[in-house]
């Protein structure tokens, strides 16, 4: 796996667009912390008008996956990123102009589009310029990326907070996805080995029906189709708990906001553990991977509250140990189905396959804290995270007995087009 490890990193287009992903990546998180100080700190906005950042922001990811996800497919996804990244960087430009909320709020929106735009390109390319025996390592990469971001981020937002006023800020940030253009501007428009047939760029679809086949296609091969329910389900209940940590740990005496710091980034660094561990160590079961990580993820989870509710001393060496453990069996969830799902799918219709299930994951990512916080007010802030930990822990010995429904891991789906390419390709030798 070293060997390969090196070989993947030798690749040129791929360096680019890594390299195009972890300065945008980082430029959000900086940006994201400075909104929150913006409009929490400065506007004293209420609980509701801050929860409504992540809202406008997260809404077009949620309901326009799918349908980019045809773009994606339809267009050279190399000019798709590009222009999305120029779009982001006027839009983040836009935020030094803003003095009201509901400018803040039309401006994320505005984002969230342009990100739902980029998301399944950037997929799909990644699908173009990477052979399958590497894209375990080219999703774990990635995963760090995502993962190392969200704490190096605020912390570096923080610390130029300090230097320089939020309007310098948004600067940065709009400069990051402008040199994150450029960089894209290196890698290759549709590489020969990858591009589809004449035959088939020839063969007319509607929109709805380009649309329709991705669904039909995720439907079709099984572990898709069950490892995107899984994924769903998990993700939903996870974002119950998970929303709930500060409440949680109020209930603790020596809670303080540095422990809670403290728990956050240990969970951001059990991801990039998961992340160096799977870009060295193939993954040669997914499902068995999927289901001992959600196993692991709920005991952890579990594990925090059964010892908040007890009391125990030193928090900061248990809840970290037992945070940064439950993300390392989350990682071990998300990395290998997001590489198996790239491998299974063709690159003429990756855009799709994987908008439409990031939409499914962003729409679990957002009802999940709404069903917690209801749920927590009911029943309290520890039964839920009991309840949580159960039901991730029952989800994967369901999915244990129920694992050969999975299928292979492999697709084995041919598109309407696809046929009639076929057709005609059997009309010209008969």
């Amino acid at each position: 796996m070293e060997q390969s490890s090196e070989t993947l990193l030798r690749n040129k287009p791929y360096r680019y667009l890594v390299s195009a992903q972890l300065i945008s990546n980082l430029g959000d998180w900086i940006s994201i912390l400075a909104i929150f100080t913006l409009v929490g700190l400065k506007w004293n906005a209420t609980p509701l008008e801050v929860s409504l950042i992540i809202l406008s922001l997260a809404i077009p990811m949620t309901l326009l996956g799918p349908i980019t996800g045809v773009f994606a497919d339809r267009l050279e996804r190399k000019y798709i990123m590009i222009a999305s990244d120029i779009a982001r960087g006027f839009v983040i430009m836009g935020l030094i102009f803003a003095d009201q909320l509901w400018h803040i709020y039309s401006l994320l929106f505005l984002l969230g589009v342009c990100s739902s735009l980029f998301n399944p390109a950037k997929n799909g390319k990644i699908k173009e310029i990477v052979p399958n025996q590497h894209m375990q390592q080219a999703a774990s990469i990635s995963s760090l990326i995502e993962n190392g971001t969200k704490i190096i981020g605020p912390a570096l937002s923080g610390f130029l907070l300090l230097l320089w006023d939020i309007k310098m800020i948004f600067v940065i940030d709009s400069l990051s996805f402008f040199l994150s253009a450029l960089l894209l501007l290196m890698i290759p428009v549709n590489p020969s080995k990858l591009q589809t047939s004449s035959i088939e760029n020839k063969a007319s679809q509607s929109f709805t029906g380009e649309m329709k086949n991705g669904f039909l296609f995720i439907k079709s091969v099984p572990f898709i189709f069950y490892g995107t329910i899984l994924m769903a389900v998990m993700m939903f209940v996870l974002q119950m708990a998970d929303s709930q940590f500060v409440v949680l740990f109020r209930d603790l005496k020596e809670v303080s906001s540095s422990l809670i710091g403290t728990v956050m980034a240990a969970s951001g660094a059990g991801f990039i553990i998961s992340g160096l561990l799977l870009s060295k160590i193939e993954v040669k079961k997914t499902v068995n991977s999927m289901i001992s990580g959600c196993f692991i993820l709920g005991a952890g989870f579990g594990s925090i509250a059964f010892l908040t509710y007890f009391q125990l001393p030193f928090p900061y060496v248990w809840a970290s140990i037992l945070a940064c453990i439950g993300s390392l069996g989350a990682g071990f969830v998300f990395i290998p189905f997001q590489s198996t799902v790239m491998k299974a799918t063709p690159s003429e219709m990756s855009g799709r396959t994987l908008g439409t299930i990031g939409s499914i994951m962003m729409f679990s990512s957002l009802t999940g804290p709404l069903a917690g916080g209801i749920l927590g007010n009911y029943i309290g802030v520890v039964p839920l995270f009991l309840a949580a930990s159960s039901g991730l822990c029952l989800i994967s010995v369901i999915a244990f007995f129920l694992r050969k429904s999975f299928g292979k891991e492999k697709a084995e789906y041919v598109t309407e087009s696809n046929r009639e390419s076929q057709r005609a390709a059997e009309a010209q030798h008969s």
